[in-house]
Order: structure tokens, then sequence, then C-alpha cells
């Protein structure tokens, strides 16, 4: 299965190549757990998506909020409704958000590790 309708160039070594499910990996160090592209050339690794346990929480969490605005869409929830479930939604995100710089660096580390 393809994930990009396109091809992609390697940042390392210019080699263009398709992003599928064989192209993605996985490291998992103490809480933290670094998913990662490759490159079938050089085999350089790049960060996709670096999780903690509470940043696989938040996910799951933002993933239910996320159904139950689409539920209050089809079934035409009231405003008020509607608007709480935003407002959980923008708090989950922003926390995310908040999170990431500190997540990166870590899973940034953890590429560089292994190569």
């Amino acid at each position: 299965m393809s994930l990009f309708d396109k091809p992609v160039d390697c940042d390392e070594c210019g080699a263009q190549f398709i992003v599928d499910d064989s192209r993605i990996g996985s490291i998992k160090k103490d809480d933290l757990e670094v998913q990662y592209l490759s490159c079938p050339s050089c085999g350089a690794k790049f960060l996709i998506f670096v999780s903690d346990a509470k940043m696989r929480s938040l996910v799951e969490r933002r993933k239910a909020i996320q159904a139950k605005i689409k539920v209050a869409h089809a079934k035409r929830f009231t405003e008020r409704t509607f608007k709480k479930y935003m407002r959980e939604y923008n708090r989950i995100k922003k926390e995310q958000e908040e999170m990431m710089p500190a997540l990166r660096a870590a899973g940034e580390k953890i590429l560089q590790e292994v190569k």
C-alpha cells in the first residue's frame, strides 16, 4: 500500500522512492516510540512521529472527540454541545503541540543513535 500518491526524494542521497509500509519503521526506547521513514538507497532515517504514554493517550482522546464531533454534525446536536466538543478538541490539540518540540528532539536523538 502506498502512503503517498507521488514519489519522495531522499534529503540525504537524492534518491526517489515510493513511500509504502515497507519504508516505515518504529523504534521503542523506554517510554518513547519513534516512527520513521527510511530511504531504500542510503538507509537514511527521517522522523515521522514521536510519542510517549501521555501523547498516545492524547491521540486516543482526540480521536474520540473527533468521532463525537462527527456525530454532532450528523445528528444536528445543539450548538452548545458542538462548541463544547470543539473546545475539548482544541485544548487537546494545543497540549499536543506544546509537547511536540521536546518529543521531536528526543526522537531525533534516538534516530541518530541507530544510524
